[in-house]
């Protein structure tokens, strides 16, 4: 069966010109995995174990790897790699496999964060992603001094952080000025 057709032509949803399905996997840099169970974990979150499981994917078809967010490990883990870091080295050791980091507003600031991810594009060959998430793990961003803000506030944030990151990329001098 086609990547690109996985409905018969029969079906009212069918179309010729979609896109092919495409296939990322949740990269394991927190001990655990972030899997809560009692269940030994099979899991490796070192980066020796990181590169070669993503040598692997993208051997097997995988186009996108998403390393996940945590500034303080929780959850049952032990320890977190930080996800921008931790995707700019499993960059370096593959050759298609494009790798999103995630990243939360009021832990970056945004001009900063436009630059390396300008840079990590270009050592990439276009390869470096961003994932921009608002939070929800409060004990996370009080326990690293930064504002809490209700859950309205922290999406006008990220809005806000998204809009400066691509004004960074579109203009030379730009400028903004916001709430954050």
């Amino acid at each position: 069966m086609s990547t690109r057709h996985l409905l018969p032509e029969s079906h009212p949803g069918f179309d010729r010109n979609a896109e092919p399905l495409r296939f990322a996997y949740w990269v394991p840099n927190v001990s655990g995995g972030l899997v809560v169970s009692k269940l030994p974990q099979r899991t490796d979150h070192s980066p020796a174990y990181n590169v070669e499981t993503a040598q692997i994917a993208e051997r097997n078809g995988f186009e996108y790897a998403l390393t996940q967010v945590r500034y303080l490990a929780s959850y049952g883990a032990d320890a977190q790699h930080e996800s921008t870091s931790f995707s700019i080295n499993l960059l370096a050791h593959t050759e298609k496999l494009n790798v999103i980091a995630a990243v939360h507003p009021g832990f970056w600031q945004p001009a900063v964060l436009a630059k390396m991810a300008a840079t990590s594009q270009e050592i990439s060959g276009g390869r470096f992603c961003l994932n921009v998430v608002s939070g929800w793990f409060k004990g996370e961003f009080v326990s690293l001094g930064e504002l809490w803000l209700d859950h309205e506030e922290r999406y006008r944030r990220s809005q806000e952080f998204i809009e400066v990151l691509r004004g960074c990329w579109a203009e030379d001098g730009f400028s903004y000025r916001g709430d954050f």
